[in-house]
């Protein structure tokens, strides 16, 4: 039961970071899109760059915040995930001279989004 709730307060987090990316000029291109290696949150475009983002979602920050979640693992996770879907996907790939990797971070009681650029580990 908690996993399911869990993850539909996943899929509310990235509908609302979809919208402020939207809101903010970005162009979506895909939304949880799986592979071998993992799910790739958002995937999005603006400015000619490739941006993959990583949501995540908290309700409080009673037990952290959501910017602890993501430590060196989960970026190259992600780094590795992004790299199987560029090739994957070479027409994409080839429209893009760059690519990064993004972060938006989401406390529900606050209502606070805040969008990490261009993150490396």
């Amino acid at each position: 039961m908690a996993k399911m709730f869990n993850r539909l307060k996943g899929k509310e987090g990235e509908e609302m970071a979809a919208k402020w990316l939207v809101d903010h000029g970005y162009q979506l291109i895909d939304k949880n899109n799986s592979t071998k290696f993992g799910e790739l949150d958002i995937i999005a475009t603006k400015n000619s760059i490739l941006v993959f983002v990583e949501v995540k979602f908290k309700q409080t920050e009673d037990f952290g915040t959501p910017e602890e979640m993501i430590g060196k693992n989960k970026l190259m996770q992600v780094q590795r995930t992004a790299e199987f879907y560029l090739l994957n996907n070479p027409d994409i790939a080839k429209s893009y001279d760059k690519y990064q990797i993004d972060a938006i971070c989401i406390v529900e009681e606050t209502k606070r989004i805040t969008h990490y650029e261009n993150i490396t580990f």
